[in-house]
């Protein structure tokens, strides 16, 4: 019997190519601009090759979301191929992005039922939902109960990171030239979070190691050691950091799932090289 939902996200879920294959959640890639050249995000150009570029460039690349054709495509291929009679579309958040708004526009370019969910989260965030989300669709989970949940385990979602450098901020004109050469004159060290579908400022320290000791300290803060726990960790280009991070955590947790990934080119114009964090799930 055919499953009553198909899955689909957008690049920046940082869900694993292969994981998504496997848990049939169909991916529209978001867009990079750079130097004339409209690149798909992990068709165009990979995340290795993406931070190379992005240290060496002197010009700084832009993004956007997945153009409404392209949703509307992603929604007819997903509906083909699984022969679902509905879709739901996890977004990241609509405060970060018109990705949110390009999906609803290409849910009414087609005939057939597709759910919009703004999961006011982003990363493996939302990339951890639509994975328990695909667990819940292959047990036989009723469309109207599929976007109950969906909505349900966004909500449930945590998002912290670190990052290395206030510069990529700066870049892409997300934070002031002043606040920039403040933080690399008092050598900050910013641990941000996804708060009410926003980026805000967490906790601030003075230097790398401190910042990577205290992002597991949080991590052991914000778990509920009384509910299953899946976790998604990511790194921006910083592999041995996040692979000793994911080894702390095995050490002391059972988690139900942990997933990694490097932080997708979307994401990354904005976080820069260097960038480490982690999303939790629990229900």
């Amino acid at each position: 019997m055919p499953p009553q939902i198909a899955i689909v996200t957008e690049s920046t879920a940082d869900i694993p190519r292969e994981l998504a294959a496997e848990r049939q959640i169909f991916t529209t890639p978001m867009h990079i601009y750079w130097d004339g050249e409209d690149l798909r995000d992990g068709v165009d150009i990979a995340p290795v090759e993406f931070y190379e570029r992005l240290v060496t460039s002197r010009t700084h690349p832009t993004t956007s979301q997945p153009t409404v054709p392209e949703f509307a495509e992603t929604f007819e291929r997903a509906r083909a191929a699984t022969g679902a009679v509905a879709v739901i579309v996890m977004t990241m958040s609509a405060k970060l992005s018109g990705t949110y708004n390009a999906a609803c526009q290409a849910a009414r370019a087609v005939d057939f039922p597709v759910h919009v969910i703004d999961s006011r989260t982003g990363s493996l965030a939302h990339g951890l939902a639509a994975l328990a989300l695909a667990e819940a669709r292959d047990a036989g989970i009723s469309p109207q109960e599929a976007v109950r949940l969906a909505r349900e385990l966004a909500d449930r979602t945590r998002m912290i990171f670190a990052l290395n450098t206030l510069e990529y901020l700066y870049r892409s004109g997300r934070v002031s030239n002043l606040k920039r050469l403040l933080g690399a004159a008092l050598q900050i060290k910013p641990i941000l979070h996804v708060e009410d579908g926003g980026i805000t400022l967490l906790e601030q320290v003075r230097t790398r190691r401190r910042q990577i000791e205290r992002l597991f300290e949080i991590f052991e803060e914000v778990v509920d050691r009384t509910k299953p726990l899946r976790v998604g960790v990511l790194h921006g280009n910083s592999f041995q950091e996040m692979q000793e991070f994911v080894e702390r955590i095995r050490a002391r947790w059972n988690p139900i799932q942990l997933v990694t990934n490097t932080v997708c080119a979307p994401v990354g114009v904005h976080t820069g090289p260097g960038s480490l964090g982690f999303a939790i799930l629990q229900t």
